[in-house]
Order: structure tokens, then sequence, then C-alpha cells
């Protein structure tokens, strides 16, 4: 009968998985990663995309001040990246905007959360986006604000700063809490 030999058995499963898994991962990004990211920043909102390694279903987007691009906003950019990605991926995607926003300018959004989050639990929108771009004239902030279903879209921007989020608004009184 003949010995088995464990170390090169071993050492073969060893490069068995590493070429199996270099090649999954170079068909991730020849095929999903690199075709989603250049689709994206194909959006002249977008000034750069990261998608998280090892997770395809993050994405990080950078934009550009929304504002100073003609006939868009917030809320009509978010639902272009998401409808990109989701003809691309297909399926739930978290999708982080990010944006350029100044300690003072976020400090400023602080301060309007409690109005805005007692707005949305009350369902009392239209005196909840007065007042907060009455907060928001009174320091100086620039405010946009618009709506869909699921979403309120905050756009803010003073000086060369501007802060985007989309805040989650339905099921809010179900949940007993603010926004995640």
């Amino acid at each position: 009968m003949s010995r088995v030999r464990l170390i090169p058995i071993v050492f073969i499963v060893l490069i068995t998985l590493g070429v199996l898994f270099g090649g999954y991962q170079a068909y991730r990004h020849l095929n999903f990663i690199n075709p989603l990211q250049s689709k994206i920043e194909q959006n002249q909102a977008v000034s750069s995309v990261q998608i998280v390694s090892g997770s395809p279903n993050v994405i990080r987007v950078t934009l550009k001040p929304v504002a100073d691009l003609n006939d868009h906003d917030l809320q009509t950019t978010y639902h272009n990246l998401v409808n990109t990605v989701r003809s691309t991926v297909g399926g739930s995607v978290d999708l982080t905007i990010v944006d350029h926003r100044g300690a003072a300018l976020y400090s400023d959004y602080e301060d309007m959360q409690p109005t805005i989050q007692q707005g949305l639990r009350m369902g009392t929108y239209t005196e909840m986006i007065a007042a907060v771009k009455k907060m928001a004239a009174k320091d100086k902030i620039q405010a946009r604000f618009t709506m869909d279903q699921q979403n309120l879209y905050v756009q803010l921007w003073s000086s060369k700063y501007y802060l985007y989020d989309v805040v989650p608004y339905q099921n809010q009184s179900s949940q007993g809490g603010g926004a995640s």
C-alpha cells in the first residue's frame, strides 16, 4: 500500500484555493465593480465613487454641489444613482452620499434635527419645512427640501460647504424612533 503524502496535498489545496479566490476577485472587478463604477461616474453630479471592498452592496458616492448643476436637486440625483445601481446590481444596495460639510454647517443641521424629526413623526411636513428654512435663513444657510413617498431630501449650503442628507420617514411611527 502506498503512503499518502500529506504536505504536497495540503500545498496543492492551498494553491487551488488561492487561484479560485483570485479568479473570483478578478471576475468581480472586471464584470461587476468596474462597469458599475463607470456608470455611476457618468452622472455629472458625481465627484467620485468608492465601492467598499468585500461588500459590493456598499457604495459611497461623493457628490459635487448639486445646487450648481442645471435642473438637478438631491432627490433627482439620488434617484438617478439608485436606478443606475439597481439596474447593474439588481437588489438592495446601501448607497451612501458623501458631501462637503463643515463643522459649523453640521452643527446647525444638528440643531435642526428635533424640528425635522418631530415634523416627520407628526406628519406636519409643510410646517416642519417652513420652520427649518426659517432656522437656516437665520444662520445664513441656503436650504432646499424635497420629498417623495419614502425620504426627505435635505440640501444645505453655506459658502464653500454643502450638506446632503436622505432621511427616511416611511414607517417612522411604527419603529418608535428616529431615522437610522
